[in-house]
């Protein structure tokens, strides 16, 4: 445990997180619902080192838990996390749901610890369910093929010409190289790699909105995102707030539903609480406030690009945005992180730490350029480590293209460049194989062993995580691309009451050092829904929202009077517990603004929740070192006491703090 030192007047109190003494908390029963109150709050009192007042109460902040208890083992293998208690009376809230840390919904935007309305933190109400939408959603036909269709394609055509000894065409193979690497080419997906090497280039200002008379009014940034099977994959992985610190902006995103794409929208933003420092005036930032679903609009039509435009708070608020796929999840998620956010001793930037990885000339490199420069993409390509599905089906592409006889075995290029190998069969059998590999991350894949003694055993590879299916609980409902959905994954499931030790084994098997973090998402501090509850098991007969034996707005899916879970007609889900309704249309049939249902890809959703950190971050970094020289993946293991209930919408949250983008793995 790390000890405290005197506070520093112009340190910001993220910064001051990390050296905190032992912890105190706050009685939540103190507090009344709908209300809040200027109080002495122990915690920030602990890191300032005097009596500090804060608003607290809600939709105020919750009271504050004290730091999780880190220590390492001799070996420094792993990292043994005690939390703080929680301050809700132990309830299971499956038993009894929704559970005591269930907060009632308040129809107020959120207040900072200065107690300061926070604009745009109201998500929903009764008489504008989509509060923060600002103008409709728009629709456009696109293309609905998606790089798994493309790939799965052109493996099947080396397949076909391994099996009857034929030649290759160059353009084939190329066409495979593009796909994984991002390249232009005529398809929807054009520009989003399936090697996440192009992180140092997804960084993406909010340009300021002027007054007549100069002044910053607003802003907005523009997200470009596809959704397919398993994937949310973005454009952008940083958001820089510099100009909009003070005032709020909007986020325009546009989303490419691909084929097996279909979702609810649910950019999920945490929020940095704010505070004036008692003893200079100075605005600085605190720890975590409330996170908020801010949108759970039904995206249900393949082949088709939404633009919805979501308003946000000021600034100087944000910390980060998921966009969850509560419908596949694990793993369908991906997360845009604030720019201006520091990390690690050297206090580089998060895009910094990128560059780290991806980068020749490190972190301060002010040229790297790996989309448009050779060099540097081949430098940052190379760091992606060779247990990756996607980068063995990169080179494999790769041996095809170049003449790799490393193996032995002969290489011609015949009348026109035509290319063929006397092992074909072998090289279209390795593509197959990491081909279905890359196509799921809810298991290792091939050669990656899971540890027996773990909870759950994660890879982190390709700048993301691949995680194990030990623990499997349930039969699911063999529907889907994935033919497990609804069966458990990862054995949170027995996490109902506190205590509950988890323990989970970290495996990096790229050539660059890894963070591991967790998260709770309101288990400890409360959360409150704000849209609706659809459990299908409370379901009897026809379903409300859908006229009997009605089509859902043109989609070829049939409507019988009787709708239950599971039939056919239905679209389960894999986010780890029971299966969830999901119906084509919850909407009305004649426009896609009409008045809305809500998606009901989840039971419900989270509203807002309090968020707090479990492990890593504040309480001190958890590494996972990169991949031996002998191809041995780095390890580290981290076994977590917590000692609160979950909260019933997500129990489990986890990522890599300096990579974040789509390297999260959370378990329900």
């Amino acid at each position: 445990m790390k000890h405290k030192r005197p506070f520093v007047k112009k340190a910001r109190l993220a910064a001051a997180l990390g050296v905190l003494a032992a912890g105190t908390s706050m009685s939540a029963a103190a507090l009344d619902v709908g209300s809040c109150e200027t109080v002495v709050d122990p915690f920030l009192s602990n890191v300032m080192g005097m009596p500090v007042e804060a608003v607290m109460g809600h939709p105020c902040a919750q009271p504050h838990p004290g730091p999780s208890i880190q220590t390492t083992s001799e070996d420094g293998i792993t990292t043994f996390v005690e939390t703080p208690e929680g301050h809700f009376p132990p309830q299971n809230p499956f038993d009894e749901p929704p559970g005591s840390n269930f907060l009632m919904t308040v129809y107020e935007n959120m207040r900072d610890l200065s107690g300061r309305e926070m604009p745009n933190t109201l998500p929903s109400t009764p008489d504008n369910p989509y509060n923060l939408h600002d103008g409709p959603v728009l629709t456009k036909a696109i293309d609905p093929t998606n790089p798994e269709d493309d790939l799965d394609r052109i493996i099947d055509k080396i397949e076909r010409a391994a099996k009857r000894g034929r030649a290759l065409h160059p353009k084939l193979i190329q066409r495979g190289i593009d796909i994984l690497e991002g390249n232009k080419i005529r398809r929807a997906y054009s520009g989003f790699p399936m090697l996440h090497y192009n992180g140092p280039k997804k960084v993406r200002a909010v340009e300021p909105i002027l007054d007549d008379d100069g002044n910053v009014i607003g802003g907005n940034v523009d997200v470009n995102m596809i959704y397919f099977n398993q994937h949310i994959e973005s454009d952008v992985g940083f958001i820089d707030p510099s100009a909009v610190q003070e005032v709020p902006y909007t986020v325009t995103y546009h989303i490419k539903v691909l084929n097996r794409g279909i979702e609810d929208f649910s950019p999920m933003t945490m929020n940095f609480n704010r505070i004036v420092n008692p003893m200079t005036g100075e605005d600085m930032r605190g720890p975590f406030h409330a996170s908020m679903d801010k949108s759970y609009f039904p995206m249900l039509h393949e082949g088709t690009e939404y633009t919805i435009k979501i308003k946000e708070n000021k600034g100087k608020y944000f910390n980060l945005t998921y966009t969850w796929g509560w419908r596949i999840h694990p793993p369908r998620v991906q997360v845009v992180e604030n720019a201006l956010k520091t990390a690690g001793p050297n206090g580089w930037t998060l895009p910094e730490w990128e560059k780290s990885a991806f980068c020749e000339g490190g972190a301060k490199d002010p040229d790297c350029d790996p989309v448009n420069d050779p060099a540097d993409r081949a430098y940052a390509i190379a760091q992606i480590g060779d247990l990756s599905p996607a980068k063995r089906m990169w080179n494999l592409f790769k041996s095809l293209e170049n003449g790799d006889e490393t193996d032995g075995h002969s290489h011609d290029r015949h009348r026109r460049g035509w290319i063929k190998r006397d092992n074909l069969q072998q090289v279209a059998a390795d593509l197959r194989e990491a081909f279905l590999d890359w196509t799921d991350r809810t298991k290792l894949p091939t050669g990656v062993e899971a540890d027996p003694d773990a909870t759950l055993t994660l890879l982190y590879v390709n700048n993301t995580i691949y995680g194990s299916r030990q623990g499997l609980t349930g039969e699911g409902s063999k529907l889907g691309p994935a033919s497990y959905k609804g069966v458990g994954n990862g054995s949170a499931h027995d996490w109902t009451i506190r205590p509950y030790k988890y323990k989970v084994t970290l495996l990096n098997g790229d050539h660059f050092p890894h963070g591991y973090m967790n998260v709770d998402f309101g288990g400890s501090r409360g959360w409150e829904n704000h849209f609706q509850f659809t459990d299908p098991t409370t379901l009897v007969g026809p379903h409300p929202d859908i006229p009997p034996g009605s089509p859902a707005n043109g989609d070829p899916y049939d409507n019988p009077a009787n709708v239950v879970a599971g039939e056919e007609n239905v679209f389960p889900i894999n986010r780890g517990g029971a299966e969830e309704f999901l119906q084509p249309t919850p909407r009305p049939l004649d426009h896609i603004n009409g008045e809305p249902q809500f998606g009901s890809g989840c039971f419900f959703t989270f509203g807002r929740n309090h968020a707090w950190p479990n492990a890593g971050g504040p309480w001190g970094g958890i590494m996972t070192p990169p991949v031996m020289a002998d191809g041995t993946p780095g390890l580290h293991k981290v076994e977590i006491d917590y000692n609160f209930e979950p909260s019933i919408r997500l129990k489990i949250y986890q990522f890599d703090p300096l990579h974040h983008d789509i390297a999260v793995y959370s378990l329900h």
